[in-house]
């Protein structure tokens, strides 16, 4: 797909998971490498990685490091944005492992050009890291850094946002792995 973005948000500190969760080992392959093949899969042509880890730059995909750092994810979806050369942008947080190709696919297919940002939704938990933003969003995201509001849900808020429900057979590939026990229910 031509005219959308990947950006694949791996700059955090992983401090709950005590190493850096984009190179935790899945089925003996690392995680932000499950991430870039299911976009692949899904026809995304342009992928790129936000991250200050070089570590990453086996997958032959564009890295960039954030604007503002240590800014959390509204950093990384703001230089995402700002980097961006398409008007709609799928943004992933490093930490979905599972996801698949047929969910990209169904996600693209659910934008509405009415609002700038379509969130997934598992139950009763958003997930603004496995959503599409509009690049037009890239101005909030900036008057929010400027602010220090580093709320992502928050920032969402303030943003014409629509969410979109799940359906159930999707549910545990769309589950964030943050801990070190996320991480051992995963690999069992």
């Amino acid at each position: 797909m031509k005219n959308i973005s990947a950006y694949i948000i791996a700059g955090g500190k992983s401090s709950r998971m005590g190493s850096d969760k984009g190179m935790l080992l899945l089925n003996e392959t690392v995680f932000i490498a499950h991430i870039v093949k299911a976009l692949q899969e899904a026809a995304i042509q342009n992928i790129t990685i936000v991250s200050a880890n070089s570590d990453y730059d086996f997958l032959n995909c564009n890295r960039i490091e954030d604007i503002y750092s240590d800014k959390g994810p509204v950093g990384g979806i703001f230089t995402a944005l700002l980097h961006s050369k398409t008007e709609q942008n799928i943004i992933l947080s490093v930490d979905v492992p599972l996801i698949s190709a047929d969910i990209i696919t169904w996600l693209i297919a659910n934008i509405d050009d009415e609002n700038l940002i379509t969130q997934v939704k598992v139950l009763d938990k958003t997930s603004p890291l496995i959503a599409v933003y509009n690049r037009k969003a890239v101005n909030i995201f900036e008057e929010h850094l400027k602010k220090e509001q580093l709320k992502l849900r928050m920032v969402v808020e303030e943003i014409p946002h629509q969410t979109i429900e799940a359906p159930e057979k999707w549910h545990s590939l769309l589950q964030n792995i943050n801990t070190k026990e996320d991480y051992q229910n995963l690999i069992k």
